[in-house]
């Protein structure tokens, strides 16, 4: 038997491409908001790395950007519903990027998604900013609408 059937030289010459690298930063996008970027595996040995980011920022708003996160596992997933739920009881926000496939399922299929803010981002600008003018524009559509009960003509 040659050894070459029995092991391959590498994962190419099996036709299977590593995963990504995890990455995991912080941005101060100003106006006291933050990204946090996260990109390839989330699982249970990098999600101390996101949690550690995500406790250091004091940003009012927090921007996660999930949209390069290739898989999550269940610690992934734990970590960033307890950071949404820890935001809210400081008076803060964490808000999701829309994000991919694999972990919108994650989420919907764990009934989580409702547990997090999730929003959606112009690709064109940086997603602080366009985050923020999004929630912007979007709290005082809410605030110039007035109740059906005190319409004119009601």
């Amino acid at each position: 038997m040659s050894l070459e059937l029995a092991f391959p030289a590498s994962d190419a010459a099996r036709g299977h491409a590593l995963p990504p690298p995890f990455a995991c930063s912080c941005t101060n996008g100003g106006m006291d908001a933050a990204r946090v970027y996260v990109g390839g595996e989330l699982d249970i040995a990098t999600t101390p790395q996101l949690e550690r980011t995500l406790s250091q920022s004091q940003a009012r708003l927090v921007v996660l950007d999930l949209r390069e996160l290739a898989f999550i596992d269940s610690s992934g997933l734990h970590a960033i519903i307890d950071a949404g739920i820890r935001a809210r009881r400081a008076g803060r926000r964490l808000v999701l990027v829309r994000v991919p496939a694999n972990v919108d399922r994650m989420l919907t299929v764990t009934g989580s998604s409702h547990q997090l803010e999730i929003g959606d981002v112009d690709p064109v600008a940086p997603p602080v900013h366009a985050l923020q003018r999004s929630l912007v524009s979007r709290s005082l559509l809410m605030t110039d609408k007035t109740p059906s009960d005190r319409r004119p003509g009601r």
